[in-house]
């Protein structure tokens, strides 16, 4: 189970932990007790017991508020966090059809580069998914692996064969490949979708992180990957 920690004013010290469902599935709740005057040390010592009690009991991923600033703590106890890099990864090619969108470049248009340590499934689909959409596709892949890819694209799509991200309108940086900056989608790790948005096809609980949540709902089965709304957002 996934644990959800949260942070309440209450008295006590001891954290409260009990099963609650939200959005469909089931949280292991450990609630850390904050009085109004409680300081920073005492902060810490009391996240770290409810990160451990959490741990005692199973829970070896944890999802948490949006705007949480205590991760460095709950990583220490041995917490991680639910990493939305794989839903992400699976809706690439969404994701940068709705870039180009936003920015009013027809995708017949446009060049589309994916970036990558290696090619595995996702930048595989991703590839077959926007190759008959967009004008040319680049491929970033260090290697023998990128150039397979290409000439496979060649063959199926008679798609021009173009290495690196140079020239590309958007970018979808796969696992292992940086990007920052206007049009670097980066699906791993720390994400950045440069203001794109993800939504539930119902309204999701404000009290907890969005992509986190999605990305445990995807692997849950309550949703499935065409029931996430891609929104345009907003360009930074």
């Amino acid at each position: 189970m996934v644990g959800w920690l949260t942070e309440t004013q209450r008295r006590g010290w001891r954290p409260v932990l009990e099963v609650e469902r939200r959005a469909g599935v089931l949280l292991c709740r450990g609630d850390c007790p904050l009085g109004r005057r409680t300081g920073a040390a005492a902060r810490r010592r009391r996240l770290l017991r409810t990160a451990r009690s959490l741990l005692e009991v199973g829970c070896r991923r944890c999802l948490t508020a949006p705007a949480f600033d205590g991760w460095p703590v709950l990583a220490e106890a041995g917490l991680c966090p639910v990493e939305p890099g794989p839903l992400c990864a699976a809706l690439a090619p969404r994701l940068a059809l709705t870039w180009l969108r936003r920015a009013g470049i027809p995708p017949e248009r446009a060049t589309v580069a994916l970036a990558g340590r290696r090619v595995d499934r996702a930048l595989f689909e991703a590839a077959a998914a926007l190759a008959p959409q967009v004008r040319r596709l680049a491929v970033e892949v260090p290697g023998g692996e990128g150039e397979d890819l290409l000439a496979c694209l060649g063959r199926e799509y008679g798609l021009p064969a173009l290495e690196g991200r140079t020239g590309a309108e958007v970018t979808l940086c796969f696992s292992g490949a940086e990007g920052e900056g206007s049009g670097q989608l980066v699906l791993w790790g720390k994400v950045q979708l440069d203001g794109l948005m993800l939504a539930g096809k119902s309204p999701l609980p404000p009290e907890l992180e969005r992509l986190p949540l999605l990305e445990l709902l995807w692997e849950e089965g309550v949703y499935k990957a065409d029931e996430i709304r891609v929104l345009p957002g907003w360009s930074g």
